[in-house]
């Protein structure tokens, strides 16, 4: 019926094209008035991804940095985890582990870039290093956080009909650390995007951030964007594949209309 509003989510969608296609407009038009080495057109980078899709670097490339994210934050969250849980439930662990994980958080994601490269030889245990050090702090603090956030009227109710510990974790405490989880995979993968491409960059002869170094040393701007395009559409499509999953596991859950 005419009057109605929109439902939200296409509402959303008409928003975000709309703020998309004006940045992109003016883009193009400023592109008109400003040489390509500061700001390349379209066209140019629309060649860039041609020439990348032709030289096969383009899936290559792209699909060893996604592989190296994905293991690194998988890696980091199943440490973290472990940490989370044994500080969440074991008595007295928080007060010496927490210290550890708050001294490896504090440590600068570059700092962790050049200990890597001084420490380890191969390309790929670096970058996994790397991750772990900045992704598993992250997912520690996280499950732990959630496991303090169990409802004590819940933890009373549930020991009543005496459970076993795993029936408690699996039960409780799992459904209780499952969003506190995604929202921390939500948060990381992008910072993990931009610590990878800083390790290829400076410690790598494959990937997105070596390919974006080469064309840099050309002065080829079309190329840098080209590439920084592809880690903008891959991060955000691993964000939008988390969301999907979130949305699907937490279903049970009241939203606000």
């Amino acid at each position: 019926m005419d009057g109605e509003p929109l439902p939200k989510r296409r509402a959303l969608n008409i928003e975000m094209v709309i703020s998309l296609g004006a940045l992109l407009l003016s883009w193009q038009v400023a592109s008109l008035f400003l040489p390509e080495y500061v700001l390349p057109g379209f066209q140019l980078i629309f060649q860039e991804f041609l020439k990348m899709a032709q030289e096969r670097t383009l899936f290559w490339d792209t699909l060893l940095t996604l592989y190296r994210i994905l293991r690194g934050l998988i890696t980091g969250f199943i440490v973290g985890a472990l940490f989370g849980v044994v500080m969440g439930t074991v008595k007295k662990t928080e007060h010496y582990l927490m210290p550890i994980v708050n001294f490896i958080m504090g440590v600068p994601a570059l700092s962790w870039t050049l200990i890597v490269i001084l420490w380890f030889r191969g390309t790929e245990t670096r970058i996994l290093v790397l991750m772990l050090a900045i992704s598993f702090p992250v997912f520690a603090h996280s499950v732990l956080d959630a496991i303090k956030g169990v409802s004590k009227e819940w933890m009373e109710m549930t020991l009543v009909f005496r459970p076993t510990r795993g029936q408690v974790f699996r039960m409780l405490i799992l459904p209780s650390i499952v969003p506190h989880v995604l929202t921390a995979w939500k948060v990381t993968v992008g910072f993990a995007v931009r610590v990878v491409i800083v390790a290829e960059l400076v410690g790598a002869s494959t990937g997105v951030g070596f390919r974006m170094l080469q064309q840099q040393s050309l002065l080829n701007m079309s190329g840098v964007l080209a590439w920084t395009l592809v880690l903008v559409v891959s991060g955000l499509g691993m964000q939008s594949l988390i969301s999907m999953v979130e949305s699907r596991l937490l279903r049970w859950r009241p939203t606000l209309s």
